[in-house]
């Protein structure tokens, strides 16, 4: 049975976006790993308790059966569900754990490349 469907998206709270977040550039690793941990601490309590988000109707009744769907479909079924929006921020997360690395690797490169141009300038304070 299918019910209506219902859109969440207003009722779910936006995340931050990764241009809202500044590093300085040494700490990118660090802050990578601490992203990335509590990420996947996120990702591990969705997988265990998803199946409890998702009810059973008590009864065959008509408002038992109408009202179970709406839940399940409002909290726990198909991307628009609280779950998918859930999932959809992990995902999120570990996108910017992607990107916080390849700053740090391109901020490795560029300060060699820029070393490798000056030679050792910097050691005699010219």
């Amino acid at each position: 049975m299918s019910g209506p469907s219902y859109d969440l998206s207003p009722a779910v709270p936006v995340a931050p976006a990764a241009a809202d977040v500044l590093v300085h550039p040494d700490k990118l690793l660090d802050v990578a790993r601490i992203v990335e941990e509590q990420a996947n601490a996120l990702e591990d309590q969705l997988l265990t308790k998803l199946g409890l988000l998702r009810i059973d109707a008590p009864s065959a009744d008509v408002i038992s059966t109408q009202s179970i769907a709406a839940w399940n479909s409002l909290i726990a079924d198909g991307d628009r569900s609280y779950a998918g929006q859930v999932r959809e921020y992990v995902a999120g997360l570990k996108r910017l754990v992607s990107q916080l690395r390849e700053a740090a690797k391109d901020y490795k490169v560029s300060d060699e490349e820029k070393a490798a141009v000056f030679g050792d300038r910097g050691k005699h304070g010219a």
